[in-house]
């Protein structure tokens, strides 16, 4: 059985932003479907498209075990090292 989810589900789902999926879908960088006027994500093809990746999403110079992954998921090493370099800016986005 397929597992879908919606904008929300899959934003926890990545740990982002829901605006960060909204804009990939407006400009179609992301697999989903449409039902009716519901947008909906089919979880297999949401791995497999993080899975086949080329690092277009990444930025460029990343080639450690996140390379790939929307610059968005980072691991939690990664993320406490920017934190206490004082690299992550206050984006005022409190979701």
């Amino acid at each position: 059985m397929e597992i879908y989810l919606n904008i929300e589900g899959l934003a926890k789902y990545l740990g982002i932003a829901e605006k960060t999926i909204r804009k990939w879908v407006l400009n179609r960088e992301i697999p989903y479907h449409k039902i009716k006027k519901v947008i909906r994500f089919r979880l297999s093809e949401i791995e497999k498209w993080i899975d086949e990746d080329d690092g277009r999403l990444a930025g460029e110079g990343n080639t450690g075990p996140d390379a790939g992954l929307p610059r968005e998921i980072i691991s939690l090493d990664e993320l406490a090292a920017e934190e206490l370099a004082g690299e992550i800016p206050d984006t005022g986005d409190d979701e």
